[in-house]
């Protein structure tokens, strides 16, 4: 099994009013809709029990998710971000979805978010979601050597040179399926109710939180 790099992306080093940050969402944006982050997060939002009305995105980066998303299932949409960008037109917060209050929604959802966070805050951004949003949907990659190859040799050549140099250190900080769990069980205690889905080439793991 790798280890867990904690060594940072040069994104948490970007300014937040940089064209730099801008061009790393939309690179961002390009890699979600190769990896078809996009219609997997809408496949498990239609599957909520009750209508989707209010979508809260964590991390939203420039809103790309959110405007698909609003477009797709005609829902309200807020996305709230430490540093939010600017490629989609949609309602932001700029706020710290650990510690700050959180606007309400049906279903909070965040991709390509969790590996950026320490264990410690993962399990305080979960407990922190469960005060305002009954579900969270949280979509991340997977530590693991075959994602790693992949990327690097599909998707590398597709994005800039710094999204690309982003995108293999993300998977060596991502979390397994097995360390991911056990991060939900810490935050809602033994009973917590979850399931993780993982597709056959560990492309990525889908966290669906029931508070």
């Amino acid at each position: 099994m790798m280890q867990r790099s904690l060594d940072p992306e040069l994104m948490d080093f970007v300014d937040a009013s940089s064209d730099v940050l801008d061009k790393f969402h939309r690179d961002l944006e390009r890699v979600h809709r190769l990896l078809g982050s996009f219609p997997t997060m809408e496949r498990f939002l239609r599957a909520n029990p009750r209508p989707v009305r209010r979508v809260l995105d964590i991390g939203c980066g420039g809103g790309a998710l959110l405007a698909y998303l609003r477009d797709r299932m005609d829902v309200e949409v807020i996305g709230v971000d430490p540093s939010p960008g600017h490629a989609a037109d949609v309602p932001m917060v700029q706020l710290d979805a650990v510690r700050n209050p959180l606007p309400e929604a049906d279903v909070a959802i965040s991709s390509l978010v969790a590996h950026h966070l320490t264990p410690e805050e993962n399990v305080e951004l979960i407990r922190n979601v469960g005060r305002s949003c009954p579900r969270f949907v949280i979509l991340d990659l997977i530590r693991h050597r075959l994602p790693l190859v992949l990327f690097t040799i599909f998707i590398c050549p597709l994005i800039g040179h710094e999204a690309a140099v982003d995108g293999r250190q993300s998977i060596r900080r991502a979390f397994t399926p097995g360390e991911f769990a056990a991060l939900v069980r810490e935050a809602l205690g033994p009973g917590a109710n979850f399931s993780i889905d993982v597709p056959r080439f560990l492309s990525r793991q889908v966290i669906d939180i029931r508070y």
